[in-house]
């Protein structure tokens, strides 16, 4: 009964949005694909004369697809289709539908002023000078990780401020704030808020500049209060140390860098999941000889996971010659930031360099978040930077699931794939070009198709030449993996093991053998085992998706996903 219950209200929706859902098409058009050589076309309209059809425009050679005409008056649009298949010469036929371009518009009532999000020509700039933000939030908006983890970015700045209503800021749910412990042994004394490496406490400043460019990465999108950010729901976490001494500046990194190491060793248990620290701030013609501790920090950051923004000098001047900190430092974990006009141009206050300086984006007159529920104006390429600091954090929002866990096996080389995405998707400014390592502005739509058209076997370290699959795919009591290895990678008493883990990244299982090559000159070799299900405790796991990666000699090769239903 329940099923015929179930299959009757199958039905019944089947039969509904059938009849309700509109078919939208150009009246009049009709797209025809031929079976011969574009010769037939005065056969096909000779035989539909009574309707008028005509071919107008060739759209594919190779396919033979042609955008015709014919009077709709003269035959009706449920029995046009069926004619046209019917005869000899045409192979398909369709309506010429409507399609729209997809995005999605935040309700934020100063969004429309917000150029650089998405720029129509407001205030006479140039159209489409943007980072095409619309059309990137169409695919996530942001804020977690299909696995669950809460994207968060470090804005190392003067303060912010904390009680602004258009910002999701960070807090330390492991912490007590105010009652002089370290209750979470991280180190840092009442650190629930962010830190202070000014005064080495957890009382974070109230800061304009600050609380300016945590919005441009992350004020909170559609929520009908002010402005919107590139990642809508990312926390922001407030680290105070842009200015004074440089050991200020290594503090406020550092407590970035403890966090994030801890959220990998406790698998999220404490911590936080940041993914991208901002610094809005350096040194004018700094030399990174001079300035080690500061550089190497940017990488200490990346093999964790982090990648760390940079705004260059706010002079017209090239970094790779007169220097500057941090734009100058060589690190792969640092993305450097110059300033982009609503006009697609460089801004003629702003540095640039071919070999030190990454990409632009959009830093005059933004408008953003400011103290106390405001908001305001700001230029500058500290407002360039956080644009690409939130774009890093959106494209985490936007990864897949194999990407993510490759991300907790292997962040350093991860964290790299992204950074390329984002220069990759950049679009080619005449201004930027030969100025530049990009020689574009940041576009986050192009670098979100870029992430969403790859596999896990971009990241560095994993060969696609090496096969791994499970059967059968979903499971319910056992599975039995394969993998087959060529020649090139074989050794005798080679070590293979195959881990298992949970969507989280914990793993629940190694499997392990030794294969004894019988003849090495064997051009692969295929193995194979089975997996009950069980843990290293011998317990059934529960039923949920599952990662298995192949490992030779201690090195990953292979990512692979299977599903388990119990």
């Amino acid at each position: 009964m329940r099923q015929k219950f179930l299959l009757v209200i199958l039905l019944f929706l089947t039969m509904y949005f059938s009849n309700t859902a509109e078919t939208k098409y150009v009246k009049g058009d009709i797209l025809i694909r031929l079976y011969k050589e574009n010769s037939a076309l005065e056969i096909a309209e000779d035989d539909f004369e009574n309707i008028d059809l005509h071919f107008c425009k060739l759209l594919s050679s190779r396919m033979s697809i042609w955008l015709c005409k014919y009077d709709p008056e003269k035959i009706n649009d449920k029995k046009i289709i069926g004619r046209l298949k019917d005869h000899d010469l045409i192979k398909e036929a369709q309506f010429n539908h409507f399609v729209t371009a997809r995005s999605t518009f935040p309700d934020d009532p100063s969004f429309n002023v917000q150029w650089s999000l998405e720029n129509i020509g407001q205030s006479g700039g140039v159209f489409d000078a943007d980072i095409d933000a619309p059309e990137a939030w169409d695919y996530t908006t942001g804020g977690v990780t299909v696995l669950g983890d809460t994207l968060v970015v470090a804005i190392v700045d003067g303060g912010c401020y904390l009680d602004h209503e258009d910002l999701n800021l960070w807090k330390n749910r492991d912490e007590i704030p105010g009652n002089g412990f370290d209750d979470d042994d991280n180190g840092y004394i009442d650190d629930y808020d962010g830190w202070n490496a000014f005064n080495s406490n957890g009382n974070v400043p109230v800061s304009s500049h600050g609380t300016h460019v945590s919005g441009i990465s992350a004020a909170i999108g559609n929520n009908g209060i002010g402005v919107s950010g590139v990642n809508w729901n990312a926390q922001v976490m407030p680290i105070a140390g842009s200015s004074g001494t440089e050991s200020i500046v290594i503090e406020a990194y550092g407590y970035a860098l403890e966090m994030r190491a801890r959220y990998n060793e406790t698998e999220g248990e404490s911590g936080a999941f940041v993914v991208a620290t901002n610094a809005s701030f350096g040194v004018n013609f700094g030399n990174p000889d001079d300035y080690p501790l500061w550089c190497a920090i940017y990488d200490s950051l990346g093999v964790v996971g982090v990648l760390s923004t940079g705004a260059t000098m706010n002079i017209n001047a090239d970094v790779d010659v007169t220097g500057d900190m941090p734009t100058a430092c060589d690190s792969d974990y640092l993305i450097t930031v110059t300033n982009t006009t609503r006009y697609d141009q460089k801004n003629s206050g702003a540095a640039y360099g071919l070999t030190t300086i990454d990409l632009g984006a959009p830093g005059t007159q933004i408008y953003s978040t400011d103290n106390y529920d405001s908001y305001s104006y700001k230029t500058g390429t500290s407002m360039a930077t956080p644009h690409v600091t939130g774009a890093i954090a959106y494209l985490y929002s936007a990864a897949n699931e194999e990407f993510l866990f490759q991300y907790q096996q292997q962040p350093a080389e991860t964290a790299l794939i992204i950074k390329q995405f984002i220069l990759d998707g950049t679009d080619t400014l005449d201004d930027l070009s030969g100025i530049t390592v990009s020689g574009g502005r940041l576009n986050i739509y192009n670098s979100a198709e870029l992430l969403l058209d790859t596999s896990v076997d971009r990241v560095p370290g994993i060969e696609t030449s090496l096969s791994l699959s499970n059967f059968p795919n979903p499971f319910s009591s056992s599975t039995t993996i394969s993998f087959q290895i060529s020649s090139e990678q074989n050794q005798q008493n080679e070590q293979t093991k195959l881990e298992i883990y949970n969507i989280k990244g914990q793993k629940v299982k190694s499997l392990e053998c030794m294969r004894q090559l019988s003849d090495p000159k064997a051009t692969e070799s295929l193995s194979t085992i089975t997996w009950n299900g069980k843990d290293e405790n011998n317990i059934l796991v529960g039923s949920g998706i599952y990662f298995y990666c192949l490992k030779v000699n201690g090195q990953m090769k292979v990512l692979n996903k299977m599903i388990l239903m119990r």
